[in-house]
């Protein structure tokens, strides 16, 4: 009898997975915010509406919320590598986040 192969999920526990999953994530959740929220305007119309009314930090860090859920679930998994790769993920995209505060507070 053939016994089908089992994948191996352990293969996915490095940090590329967890970059990769890190940068995905807030993605989709721009565009889930995007359709939930807005249906007549178009997107770039919607993207530039977020630059001149100075909240993209506030969008960004709603986007970047669910990197941390997706890093307590690869936690409980005990897939640290790509645990540190979320982490790093939302490490850089917060200190982003802090770098365009500034820029527009400035400006």
């Amino acid at each position: 009898m053939n016994n089908p192969k089992k994948i191996d999920l352990h293969k996915l526990n490095t940090i590329a997975t967890g970059i990769v999953s890190g940068v995905i994530l807030p993605v989709i959740v721009y565009f889930i915010i995007y359709f939930s929220k807005i249906q007549d305007v178009h997107l770039t119309l919607f993207s530039n509406n977020l630059v001149i009314g100075n909240i993209i930090p506030v969008i960004l860090s709603h986007c970047i919320l669910p990197d941390l859920i997706l890093f307590f679930i690869f936690n409980g998994l005990n897939w640290m590598q790509a645990a540190k790769g979320v982490l790093g993920t939302t490490v850089v995209l917060t200190v982003l986040i802090f770098a365009i505060k500034l820029i527009f507070s400035v400006i």
